[in-house]
């Protein structure tokens, strides 16, 4: 059976993750244990969203022609 493919959060959810992810961080009873988990799910989630800015730059420097031939 194949596998499916896990959807891609848009910048919108990741910003709204990656919120949730400091407010817990901030609560005082997360552990040391659990604060590098939600550090490592953090940082995945920032590199997401950079990924889905950066395309959806390029997208926009292609439609108003600013494209730069390297």
């Amino acid at each position: 059976m194949p596998k499916k493919q896990e959807k891609k959060a848009g910048i919108e959810e990741n910003l709204a993750n990656i919120e949730s992810v400091i407010a817990r961080l901030e609560e005082p009873q997360t552990t040391l244990e659990e604060a590098f988990v939600l550090y490592e799910e953090g940082i995945k989630l920032v590199k997401q969203a950079s990924e889905s800015i950066s395309h959806v730059e390029r997208q926009m420097e292609i439609l108003s022609g600013d494209v730069d031939d390297e």
